[in-house]
């Protein structure tokens, strides 16, 4: 075969070649084509979610948005929540607080989940879905600040204050109870947990309301244990002047009606407060170093050396106890009990099982303290007060003698020693 049949040959071979591959490159192209065509209308550029996409347990998959939300709208609807507590029950609805979900942004968010602006991650996340689900949660919204005011008013209704029981002792001595109550304090941390709880959960039904139930520190059947006198001391007072009266009157009102429990301290500084003339104290003789010169709260002493001296006679523990620098004329020596404004304190603590109850009474130039317990502490006691010199000056050391029912000593308890100078005129 010649040179120029050969070559004619390969020319036409070539020719052939290049005509099939063109063909197949145009099926290919064609059929490329088509795919990406369906793959775009049935994945892409449509109006439903894209496959295996759920909301909550829901399968919106292949759902228009408007199916989406009609299906999850029946069955994730917003229902009454009901708080109840001692057989009453406190009804939220949903308009009460503006429950709601946001049901439209998240069946927004799932069809668009496939339709976002770069073709590539379109198809990426459509491959990914046809082996993986894609999830999505509808979220709780709701008013705080309506539901922290249900729930205010709520607490209102149900908290009780606490109440100790009181006692209550006549002029005639007739001792009477007040009774005590327990108090209801609502939770509002747990209570409000648990609503949130139930709201996000997005299940509702009862909710039973914690209260926490508060016990008196005095109870009746302990306020009813002090059912005696166990003692009872009087000083007397003059009349004028009227400021010293007055204030002798004023802080024994101030330091009466006071129940101590079992360990519990009588301070007196503390009951009967500030000796200002804001707090009704008038001026008065009152002894500063030694000499008698006119200050508010003159006179206060005489109330203070008055209930120490029935603590004495009581049996209470005597903490803190300090005598005048000058003798009193309204008690002995050894019996006096000095106190003045943010220092010298007079306190005693109850030392048995049992409450005491401390009265006082004043007028018509008497001031009497009395204190009320339990009979089982009710003691024989008298005082002793030795009586010396010391370095010039007379001084004392005062003893409580404790006696059994025939009248012997059975204990001697010392107390304080008392040192006194004289009045500097």
């Amino acid at each position: 075969m010649s040179e120029s049949k050969k070559s004619k040959r390969v020319e036409r071979t070539k020719k052939a070649k290049r005509k099939n591959l063109i063909v197949a490159g145009s099926g290919i192209v064609l059929l490329g084509g088509l795919f990406i065509n369906y793959f775009n209308k049935n994945y892409i550029y449509n109006n439903q979610i894209s496959k295996n996409i759920f909301i909550e347990d829901l399968d919106v998959s292949k759902m228009t948005k408007d199916d989406a939300i009609k299906n999850l709208n029946s069955k994730y609807n917003p229902k009454n929540i009901n708080l109840s507590y001692d057989e009453k029950t406190y009804e939220i609805k949903p308009k009460d607080i503006d429950l709601r979900y946001n049901t439209e942004e998240i069946v927004s968010q799932a069809y668009n989940y496939t339709k976002t602006d770069s073709y590539f991650e379109n198809v990426k996340r459509v491959l990914d879905l046809r082996g993986n689900k894609k999830e999505f949660e509808i979220k709780s919204l709701y008013d705080e600040a309506k539901l922290s005011k249900f729930i205010e008013n709520v607490s209102n209704e149900i908290n009780l204050p606490v109440k100790n029981a009181k006692v209550n002792v006549s002029d005639g001595d007739s001792v009477s109870v007040t009774p005590s109550r327990q108090g209801k304090e609502f939770d509002v941390a747990a209570n409000k947990e648990s609503i949130y709880k139930m709201i996000n959960s997005k299940t509702f039904g009862k909710i039973d309301l914690k209260v926490n139930i508060k016990q008196p520190n005095v109870t009746t059947a302990q306020a009813k244990t002090v059912d005696t006198l166990l003692a009872e001391f009087t000083t007397k007072f003059t009349m004028a002047p009227e400021g010293r009266a007055n204030n002798i009157m004023l802080a024994a009102n101030k330091g009466s009606n006071v129940l101590l429990m079992p360990g519990e301290e009588y301070s007196y500084n503390a009951l009967t407060g500030p000796r200002t003339k804001s707090n009704g104290y008038k001026d008065a003789p009152v002894i500063i170093k030694g000499k008698l010169e006119d200050a508010s709260g003159g006179g206060v002493c005489q109330t203070s050396s008055t209930i120490y001296n029935v603590a004495l006679f009581s049996g209470m523990q005597i903490t803190a106890v300090s005598n005048h620098t000058v003798a009193s004329n309204y008690v002995p020596m050894g019996q006096d009990a000095m106190v003045n404004d943010g220092g010298t304190d007079f306190r005693f603590k109850n030392p048995y099982n049992h409450p005491v109850y401390v009265k006082n009474i004043s007028g018509n130039g008497f001031v009497t303290s009395r204190i009320y317990g339990n009979s089982a502490d009710k003691k024989n006691i008298n005082l002793k007060v030795d009586k010396f010199k010391e370095n010039g000056l007379d001084a004392t050391k005062t003893y409580r003698l404790y006696k059994d029912s025939a009248g012997n000593i059975i204990n001697t308890e010392y107390i304080a020693k008392s040192v006194y100078k004289k009045l500097i005129k």
